[in-house]
């Protein structure tokens, strides 16, 4: 927990921390509040409702499964019997540039993602090129 918290949520430490401020700082800080917690309260509603419809909806569906003669059980059977199709792991990629980084150990890159700072120190102060640091 921040330090920040910890007083914000105290009384006594709060009441210490803000004992330098203006009553009109004070009652700016507590608007500013009022109007987070009024926005923390108008999503949580929002939440609130989204879920009750969504309960609604699903006893909606349960009733006009049950009406047609069918259980739900028997579909949530035919929907876990659906095999769920797995990623497969990309093989890695061969390195394709080496250099030699700030410890005097050589080290590979494939290419891909942010250049490395030692081949990006070259190029900028050395007038190097990538095609130097080709393998």
């Amino acid at each position: 927990m921040s330090d920040f918290i910890k007083v914000f949520l105290n009384a006594r430490s709060l009441k210490a921390a803000t004992k330098e401020l203006s009553i009109e700082q004070l009652e700016e800080s507590f608007n500013k509040l009022k109007v987070i917690l009024d926005e923390r309260y108008t999503l949580k509603a929002e939440e609130d409702k989204l879920q009750r419809e969504k309960r609604e909806k699903l006893e909606k569906y349960k009733t006009l499964l049950e009406q047609d003669g069918i259980d739900p059980s028997e579909l949530l059977s035919i929907i876990e019997d659906t095999p769920v199709k797995e990623r497969k792991k990309r093989e890695p990629l061969p390195a394709k540039y080496k250099f030699v980084d700030e410890n005097g150990e050589d080290k590979t890159w494939t290419g891909q993602g942010r250049t490395p700072s030692p081949i990006q120190r070259a190029i900028k102060n050395e007038g190097k090129s990538k095609e130097d640091f080709l393998i």
